[in-house]
């Protein structure tokens, strides 16, 4: 096993790198995020059939760059460490995406990259090799056809994503990047015959790693879907482990396939840890409820991101969610659910602690 696959989390908290924060937060203190996941606009240029967005619209809204230079000098001076490019839209479709992580890389925050690829072009890929410190592509169908009916796009899409992720690991050897390339494939009836043909494309090409995740229902969309055959399909897919190398890893979300009820922590801590904001500035406690009031923690295009968090509209949202929302009904296997593993676990110690 090379070092890189070594270290690759993709499942789990990093958050024992971060004790001076955790330290302030059990003293009760005001902190400030960790990570922040950033929606430069709410559009989209693919209409995925699984997508947990279809929910709410892709409406034609990009977040205003006089807005975002001012905002990134403040996140950069209280702390934010990370910023994840993806949300409710397709961050290539704005303009501006290249000099917005520019800007962040040049103020000490580590950036990354959730899309579809279908806009990556060589001067964007230049950049993003550069500044990056990841990026993962949603690519979720091993063939032509099955691309165009899964992300509702044509089907020559499938032929340019592929070139793109081809161009973006070629740019990363020839600048002696550091940039981990992912794609992300959501498991799905119309994929599940193709994921062995779509592991060999991409470990061909040169990508870092492929991950398999199962679909997960957001409670406001129509779209269902039960896998047929799916144990099955899941020892199939753990066989394909084998498909790894020193440079590729094969990697089945094996734990998000199972019971999705069940969690190890009673309550969502998380928030003052890592937060969602989404084109329109609004602030949010995590992905799945863009759009719901009791997670709007208040709007940062027209007042200082500082003020909004100190504010008592905040505060009583993050205590709300802390007190009142029921992590049982909330979707499974969502962003923050380590992070508030390995939070609970501090707040709710084992006996004899000291027998380390």
């Amino acid at each position: 096993m090379s070092k890189q696959e070594q270290k690759l989390l993709l499942d789990g908290s990093k958050m024992i790198h971060h004790l001076d924060r955790v330290v302030a937060w059990q003293k009760k203190e005001v902190i400030y995020p960790i990570y922040l996941a950033f929606s430069p606009t709410s559009l989209c240029n693919h209409a995925c059939t699984f997508c947990v967005y279809h929910y709410k619209k892709f409406e034609p809204i990009f977040f205003p760059m006089e807005s975002y230079r001012r905002l990134i000098e403040e996140w950069s001076k209280l702390g934010i460490r990370s910023m994840f490019f993806a949300g409710d839209g397709e961050p290539l479709l704005h303009k501006n995406i290249v000099e917005m992580i520019e800007l962040a890389k040049e103020r000490n925050i580590d950036v990354a990259m959730n899309t579809n690829a279908r806009l990556l072009t060589l001067d964007r890929a230049k950049v993003f090799a550069d500044k990056l410190t990841w990026i993962r592509i949603s690519l979720n169908a091993g063939t032509r056809d099955t691309y165009a009916k899964v992300h509702q796009t044509n089907p020559k899409d499938f032929d340019i994503v592929l070139k793109n992720i081809e161009n973006l690991v070629n740019i990363k050897k020839s600048q002696n990047s550091d940039i981990t390339i992912g794609i992300q494939c959501v498991l799905l009836n119309e994929n599940a015959r193709e994921i062995e043909e779509l592991a060999k494309k991409l470990r061909d090409i040169g990508v870092d790693y492929l991950a398999v995740k199962p679909f997960i229902k957001h409670p406001l969309t129509s779209w269902e879907m039960n896998l047929d055959n799916k144990e099955t399909i899941i020892e199939e897919l753990i066989q394909l482990k084998e498909l790894s190398t020193s440079s590729f890893k094969f990697a089945l979300r094996e734990n998000n396939f199972k019971d999705s009820s069940i969690r190890s922590y009673g309550k969502c801590l998380s928030t003052e840890f890592m937060i969602e904001v989404d084109a329109r500035g609004d602030i949010y406690s995590c992905g799945p409820y863009i759009g719901d009031s009791k997670h709007r923690f208040g709007n940062i295009l027209n007042h200082p991101f500082e003020v909004v968090w100190n504010s008592e509209e905040c505060r009583e949202r993050i205590s709300y969610i802390r007190h009142k929302v029921d992590v049982s009904k909330c979707m499974p296997f969502c962003r923050p659910d380590a992070v508030n593993e390995f939070l609970w676990d501090l707040e709710n110690p084992p006996q004899h602690v000291n027998f380390i």
